[in-house]
This record gives structure tokens, sequence and C-alpha cells, in this order.
């Protein structure tokens, strides 16, 4: 959610100290460079970024947004809320609310625009939250019918607590050069309180937590029930710790093994700590990483300046590291752009399976971790929603799920067999129908009245000929006197072929092997309505964000207090990068297709 990328020199013009932009050397420079630019100033940016978002971009959201709502008013656009609060949080420090709104356009393209990013006011958070989401959406024509799904998440809380991914303290302490390291510290160390509930008052939608951080604390209980893990754990993490906040020795280290525990500038920081660990437990950089350590330690002027004592061996390390992997590679998937629920059933069975399989020394770690699935998971795989848009993927569809519901239950995750899966389509399939036609049904009413009493006089018109004629005749056929017997009902003429449904068709079909499962039900006519769902569904989030656009959003807030950038501009600036993005996303399917 990096806020100043320079998409264009309209974004990043807004960067420029307001001296620079109207400095006569600066309107020289882009007098040459871009003549079309040459009288270039705030004021003018400020209104060709109104002219830009408010004429242009901001009415056809609108517009688009209507149509997907046409299709299917009930639940067809979903919401993330990023919530910025701590509970110490000054007048100067307002929380900061960011709202994210997903849809499938007509066109059948997943939409992701960032629509508010503002200061909120007032003492109740709750209160302020829920008016603000409502007056946000209200502007985009979006009613509280129209919300399905709701995804939350208290930004700075998770960013604060997920030190076992990425210790943003740690690399503040590595980032000497930059200003902003112990603002960003001090503001995503200030956190509310656990009591707090900023999202109670929210009377919208259907709230649900975000996959990712269940999958975080999966892993914090089960380090609190494995102490052991915990400690080792905790000691490699003070060696990378240490080679971070350690310029020399970190050079040291680079020079020996040509290895370095320090986090690329240009790379993803979320998961920052698992490649330090991988790194450092290579085989041949191992021995040279406990070498330097002891060479810092002899060389050490004093305690604090020495590295930690580190009583682990590698295969410790690389025995607790292949549990994390798992994880991390899960929450990967689930934070990559424009995943939608449907990936997160078959995640977690796919990450159950694997720790089921692993061959480990710490059992009851693992032990742990599967629990930990089970406890956090467990009603969220058996949700129909969830059920649903993962056989509606035609990538997936009835694969993830076992054949044979389990007969006792267990400690750990116990998924829906394909038995309960299919059912679960097909109630929500025959529901739909019922829904989406009520006036017809209505209609036929009279004539289906009119042809039961028609039938029932047929039937007695029929029973007085078979009366006369059992009476006159005696001899008739044993079978045919059979067959009018209601016992003997079943013995019917040959019926004609039964037709199959949509959903035994689609099912019938081979996995689809497409980066996108929107682009198979844009052609998929012939399914409507397994189309009309799958719209639905397959537009809502499987998380409310990734952690690498976490920290560059704590970095963009607090420049952003420091430039006093309007809300207003933020958010037309979030609307223009959007449309930017959606723009380069249209002309790359457009080529696809030439």
């Amino acid at each position: 959610m990096g806020i100043y990328l320079c998409m264009s020199p309209l974004c990043g013009f807004f960067l420029i100290r307001d001296s620079f932009v109207e400095g006569a050397g600066f309107r020289s420079f882009m007098k040459t460079i871009s003549p079309e630019y040459g009288k270039l100033s705030q004021r003018a940016l400020g209104l060709q970024l109104y002219d830009e978002v408010e004429r242009t971009i901001k009415p056809q959201l609108i517009r688009d947004l209507k149509a997907s709502i046409a299709k299917d008013a009930e639940g067809a656009v979903h919401v993330t809320l990023d919530l910025w609060a701590g509970h110490g949080s000054s007048p100067a420090e307002d929380p900061i609310l960011v709202v994210r709104i997903h849809f499938v356009s007509e066109s059948w393209q997943l939409r992701r625009p960032t629509v508010a990013f503002r200061h909120l006011a007032g003492e109740n958070l709750g209160t302020a939250v829920a008016k603000e989401l409502e007056a946000v959406l209200l502007s985009y024509g979006v009613f509280p019918n129209n919300v399905g799904v709701i995804l939350t998440n208290q930004a700075k809380d998770t960013l604060a607590k997920n030190s076992l991914f990425c210790n943003y303290k740690v690399m503040c302490s590595s980032n000497r050069g930059d200003p902003d390291a112990d603002g960003i510290v001090a503001f995503v160390s200030d956190q509310m309180l656990d009591t707090d509930s900023p999202f109670s008052e929210l009377q919208m939608g259907t709230k649900t937590t975000c996959a990712a951080i269940r999958l975080q604390l999966v892993i914090k209980e089960a380090l609190r029930n494995s102490r052991v893990v915990e400690n080792l754990l905790m000691q490699v993490h003070n060696v990378v710790a240490f080679f971070r906040s350690n310029a020399y020795w970190s050079e040291v280290l680079f020079r020996e093994c040509n290895v370095s525990l320090c986090p690329s500038s240009s790379g993803h920081r979320w998961n920052s700590m698992i490649i330090s660990l991988r790194r450092m437990s290579q085989e041949s950089a191992w021995s040279k990483v406990m070498s330097v350590l002891a060479q810092a330690r002899i060389e050490a002027s004093d305690a604090a300046s020495a590295p930690p004592l580190i009583m682990v061996k590698r295969e410790q390390v690389l025995d607790i590291l292949a549990h994390l992997e798992l994880f991390s590679e899960a929450i990967q998937v689930l934070q990559g752009n424009g995943v939608t629920i449907s990936y997160i059933i078959p995640s977690l069975i796919g990450l159950d399976k694997a720790l089921e399989t692993l061959d480990t020394n710490y059992t009851h770690f693992n032990r742990a971790l599967r629990t930990g699935l089970c406890t956090h998971f467990q009603d969220l795989i058996h949700q129909n929603e969830m059920i649903i848009a993962t056989v509606l993927d035609p990538r997936i569809k009835l694969q993830p799920f076992p054949d044979a519901k389990l007969e006792e239950p267990t400690e750990f995750l116990m998924p829906p067999s394909k038995c309960k899966a299919r059912t679960t389509v097909e109630a929500r399939l025959g529901s739909s129908v019922a829904s989406a036609a009520p006036k017809e049904a209505e209609q036929d009413d009279a004539a289906k009245e009119l042809k039961v009493e028609e039938d029932v006089q047929k039937d007695k018109h029929t029973d007085e000929l078979i009366e006369v004629s059992s009476d006159s005749s005696d001899d008739m056929a044993e079978g045919d006197h059979l067959k009018r017997k209601s016992i003997f009902n079943f013995l019917q003429p040959p019926a004609k072929a039964v037709k199959m449904s949509e959903l035994d068709v689609y099912l019938s079909e081979p996995l689809v092997e497409s980066s996108s499962s929107l682009s198979y039900w844009k052609c998929a006519a012939g399914f409507p309505q397994l189309q009309r769902l799958s719209r639905k569904l397959l537009a809502v989030p499987a998380t409310s964000g990734g952690f690498d656009r976490l920290y560059p959003m704590a970095a963009c807030i607090v420049r952003a207090r420091r430039n006093h950038l309007p809300p207003h501009t933020t958010e037309r600036l979030l609307l223009y990068k959007n449309s930017l993005n959606t723009k380069v996303v249209k002309k790359s399917i457009g080529v696809s297709k030439a």
C-alpha cells in the first residue's frame, strides 16, 4: 500500500518541496526535458489531480460499481479495513483508517481500489470507524445490503506482533541513515489495549479476521507451549540482530563467506527474518558465522558491544526452520495480489499435511502447530462461503477435500468431505434459483392450481372407467391389474435420459491451468448460475494486506505527518495510482488477445 510511489509526474511532484517546484531553475529544467510540464506548481498539479480523479477516475469507478451491483445487489462488494491507531494517540497523531473495496467488474476484472485514507477524530473510535466507513461507501453508491465480507485488521498491531517474520526495531536500527527510523519505532510501538475493539460497532456485512494473522497466532501459541524451541529461536534471532545492527562485523561476515544477514532494501521485508535464518543455516556459512562471532567476542571492549552467546546446533536450526518455512509459504501465497478465499482451504489442508509428514525431532512443537491450526481454522474451513469459493475455482474444484468424512473427531484439522462440499454448492444453487425468480413462481401459482384440478378430474374419470371395465370383464390380465396398485407405481415405462446439472458438468471438466479463475468464468456462459455465484465469492480477499506492504506504509504515514499532506490529496493519489495499474492490466489483456 505504498502511497508515494511515483507512477507518473503527477504523483511524483507531490513529494517535492514547494520552494523547489516553484524555483526558476526547476522550471527551466522541466521546460527543457518536458515542455508540456513547463509551468509546474503545486496549485497546478493539485488542479490537474482534481480533474483526473474527481471528474474521470472516480465517476468511472462508481459506474463500474453500479454495473457490478446490478448483476447481484446482495453482497457484491467486499471491504478491507486497515486501522492505524494506538492507545495513547494524541490529537497530532490521529488514528488513520484505510479502506479498500473489492469487486468483480462487468468485464470480469478483479478491482481493488483504495478509496479512503482518512484521519479519524473523536473519543469513541468504534463509532468513528463505523460512521466513516458508511460515509465512504455511500459516496461511491454502495449501500449496506451491497456489502458482503468486511476484513478487519489493526495494522500497527499486526506489524508490532510480527517479530518472528519481521522485527521492525532491528531493521530500523540497521538503517542508521534513515531519519524515519526512530519515528517508525515510536509510531508502531504505540499499541491499543487488547480490550479495545475499534470494529465492534460495524453493522454491515460479515466481519472476519485476516487468515494471515490467524497463522501468526498459531505460531506464537505453539512457541509458548514449546519453550525449548522458543529459546533456540531467540538465540538465533539475537545473532541475526547483532549482525544487522553492526555494520563492521556484517561486512566482515560478507567478506568471509559472501553472506549478508541484512535485508535488501529492494526486497520484501515481511519475511526478512526467515530469509536471514535460511542464509545463516547454509552449510558453507554456519561455521563462518560462528568464527566471526567468536572473533567479535574477543575484540569486544565491553559486554554491551559483545555478540550474544549461542548454544544452538545447525541441525536444530534447520529442523525449526523447516516448520517456519511451511507457514511462510502459506502466508506468502495468501497475501499475493488478487488472491481470494478460494485459496484458504487448500493452503490450510496442504500446510497440515506437510506438517504431518515432516520428519522432526521437535514432535511437541509440531503437534502444537497442528492443534493450533485446528483451533483457529476448523470452523473457518467449514463455512459455506469458503467451501463454495474453493469448488468454484476451476483450478481447484474438489481436489483438496477428502473422499470420505473422518468418523471420529481428532485434535487436528478435519476438512469437509467431497460429498459435503458438493452438497453445500448444490444447496446454495437451489436457494439462489429460488430467490432469483420469486415473481415467476407467484405468476405460476394460479396455473399450477388449475392444472392440479384438471389432473384430479382426469383421475376421477379414469377410475370410473377402470371400475366399469373391471366389473364387465373378469378375465383381465393380472399384470395390467397389478400396475394399477399403488405399491407398483415404480413400474413405470423407461424414462428419458436425465439431464446433467450445471455443477455436474462443471465438475466433470478437467482442472484449468490458468493464473486467474475469473478468466475462466468470463467465458463460462454455459453455467449461468455458477457464473453468477462466482462473481460474488471470487472477489472476497484472502487477507487484508501483505506484511511486505505494512512496513512501507508505516514509513509513508510518518513522512505524511511531516509533510502535512491533506487527506483528500492522499486519497486522490491512491485512486490515481490504482487507475494507472488498471490501465496497465487492461492494456496487457488487449495485447495477449491480439
